[in-house]
């Protein structure tokens, strides 16, 4: 990994100079700020999601036509050309420091992304499409329960058909990530009574109105709605702000199921913003309800078949939308019933987990299927199997790995694990093999897919990072925090600071090699007499004795008089740091927006002891590593 750091010594002050000398003025007989911070940070995987949600930093990536790239950043973990740090960062830091007052500085240190592989970039733009029941009747005909490809019936096959009609808008090189069922065997004959994945839905509807289906408002007016993420469809509780009394008690009862011998309900669930104190559904069924009102519900004999099915607590704000388990309804053979998915929470308790409810299936038969996935592309005309050198995760391979989920998150992360996978995956790689991992990632609230590249060294595999690490500097004035990458530079004169002392002797290095080593201190090389600079004491000598007598160049002083000789030394001076600045920030460069600038407080020694600064002098950046004296900046402390 690149790393990309400016030089910070603990005697050197790095902060926003523009104008932070003037940024006090006139404040003696007010009140001073009392909040001015100075702060080092580093991004973590929580704040770069944080920052694709914040709802300002949605609408600059709109302007800049960039919110899908914004939205996988929680993911990616990285900011780029494209997405750059200095248009998303503050927002962040206005939540995180809303206490600062003006003239605080955060240095922030963050991920972007180097030059990618194209190939690399496009598999981490590639966006997800689940297979609902509607695709499969494509395939294996309308009304019918076969949610799955078979060794004959491939998917590899039929998928580029579905995803032409599912997916109107692709372009040239569009990646799609799909998840899929996959049997080893034929599908054999079966009675569906239910398959509803509830993707008629479009937007939030409340409550949730599914054909068939009724929904029954016991108590409160939160209920169950529809809602839709990424094109799929899902039923959502929640007793999160539930007004009136807080309390949720809400019905989504299915149409009625004629029980068949063999039959099974199975579905798919998650929680989100889960709580231990509760915000939970229960399963029941009930051969003898007669009506939708609360009375009927009431009046109904329940039986609770909540136990049958194990919903996992996610490592982040949301978990995923994977099945939870079975139950056989054989038990009811030849009877008429209903399934009942009823939450139950409370406000004032804290009872407000959310719970989402996906592919509801009620049918007999023992087909047996798993969950798998492919990438496809897209070629400007049509769709087909992904054939570059890259590996789609399973929800298999994540539970090979010990995981519940088929993503990885901060609490699984990919770095601890593709290493060992890669190697048990590809027993037989060679030396500089490649492979793009590509596996879906989940960031504590979303998921989105995410790639990184590996090559063999011969015994592991290594990740390619394609990352440097950056910091840079926002800076809070009139209420707003801005990139500003302007620098103030404290040499505090005194000898034996080291990292004070590189700036000096860059000063006398730069006077031996373009005017003369006859400049330098009779016996030394660490002080000079064309500027003045020494890199023992860490100050300018400004003694006129000094400036006739301590080098062999004086006698081109003899004819100054003492009065002409010090208007030479300050005049030089003006000029005096830009080699130092060029020899310890060639980094520095203009940026848009903000002018850039370094202003230095140094020491001037002219006889009497000194231990602080006793000057200030400001430059500006014009070009790379190009800096110009501002007009009038030099003045006394």
């Amino acid at each position: 990994m690149k790393r990309i750091l400016l030089p910070i010594a603990s005697l050197l002050l790095f902060v926003a100079c523009d104008d932070v000398n003037d940024k006090f003025d006139g404040l003696d007989d007010m009140v001073r700020p009392t909040d001015v911070k100075k702060i080092e940070y580093t991004l973590s995987d929580v704040d770069y999601a944080a920052i694709a949600k914040d709802k300002k930093n949605i609408e600059i990536a709109k302007t800049k036509g960039v919110e899908d790239e914004l939205s996988k950043l929680g993911t990616t973990m990285r900011f780029s050309e494209t997405l750059p740090a200095k248009l998303y960062v503050p927002a962040f830091l206005a939540t995180t420091w809303y206490t600062a007052d003006d003239g605080s500085a955060v240095k922030v240190t963050y991920n972007k992304y180097l030059d990618l592989p194209e190939y690399i970039a496009r598999l981490n733009g590639a966006s997800m499409y689940k297979l609902a029941a509607a695709d499969y009747e494509t395939v294996w005909g309308a009304g019918s329960a076969t949610n799955f490809f078979t060794p004959a019936t491939p998917a590899n096959t039929n998928i580029p058909a579905i995803l032409a009609t599912a997916i109107t808008d692709a372009e040239d090189g569009d990646i799609v990530a799909v998840d899929y069922n996959r049997s080893d065997s034929e599908p054999s004959g079966a009675v569906v009574a239910i398959n509803e994945d509830f993707n008629a839905f479009t937007g939030t509807v409340t409550p949730a109105a599914v054909d068939g289906w009724n929904h029954v408002d016991v108590t409160g007016t939160n209920v169950w709605q529809g809602r839709t993420y990424s094109g799929n469809g899902y039923l959502q509780a929640s007793a999160y702000n539930a007004p009136g009394t807080g309390t949720m008690d809400a019905y989504m009862i299915t149409p009625k199921v004629s029980v068949v011998d063999g039959m099974k309900l199975t579905f798919d669930a998650c929680y989100g913003n889960y709580k231990a104190e509760g915000g939970r559904i229960e399963v029941l069924v009930s051969s003898n309800l007669a009506g939708f009102t609360p009375g009927d519900v009431a009046a109904a004999a329940w039986d609770d078949i909540t136990a049958s099915f194990t919903i996992e607590i996610p490592s982040g704000t949301y978990g995923d939308l994977l099945p939870v388990g079975e139950h056989d309804l054989s038990t009811y053979d030849g009877q008429d019933i209903y399934v009942a998915f009823r939450y139950i929470g409370d406000k004032n308790t804290d009872a407000t987990t959310t719970v989402q409810i996906d592919n509801v299936v009620v049918k007999s038969g023992g087909d047996e299927f798993y969950a798998t996935a492919g990438l496809f592309k897209y070629n400007g005309t049509a769709w087909s199997v992904y054939s570059g050198d890259a590996y789609l995760l399973t929800l298999a391979d994540f539970k090979a790995m010990g995981g519940s989920y088929d993503n990885f998150s901060s609490s699984m992360n990919p770095d601890n694990y593709l290493p060992t996978f890669l190697k048990q995956k590809y027993p037989y790689a060679q030396i500089d093999d490649k492979i793009a991992a590509t596996f879906k990632y989940h960031d504590g609230t979303s998921t989105a897919i995410r790639a990184d590249e590996y090559t063999y060294s011969g015994s592991e595999w290594v990740k390619n990072d394609y990352t440097e690490v950056v910091t840079d500097q926002f800076v809070l004035n009139n209420g707003v925090w801005n990139f500003d990458p302007s620098m103030l530079i404290i040499l505090k004169p005194g000898r034996e600071q080291p990292d004070i002392a590189l700036y000096y002797q860059a000063i006398v290095d730069y006077v031996m090699s373009i005017h003369d080593t006859g400049y330098n201190q009779v016996g030394y090389t660490n002080a000079e007499y064309y500027y003045g600079a020494s890199s023992y004491q860490n100050n300018f000598d400004f003694r006129i004795s000094a400036w006739r007598n301590s080098h062999a160049k004086g006698s081109e002083y003899a004819g100054l008089n003492d009065e002409a000789l010090e208007a030479l030394m300050y005049e030089r001076l003006l000029e005096a740091f830009i080699p130092a600045l060029k020899a310890n920030h060639s980094d520095m460069a203009p940026v848009e927006g903000p002018e850039v600038f370094c202003t230095i407080r140094f020491g001037i020694y002219t006889g009497s002891t000194i231990n602080e600064c006793t000057h200030e002098i400001k430059y500006k950046v014009t070009a790379p590593n190009t800096f110009e004296y501002v007009q009038d900046s030099f003045k006394e402390l």
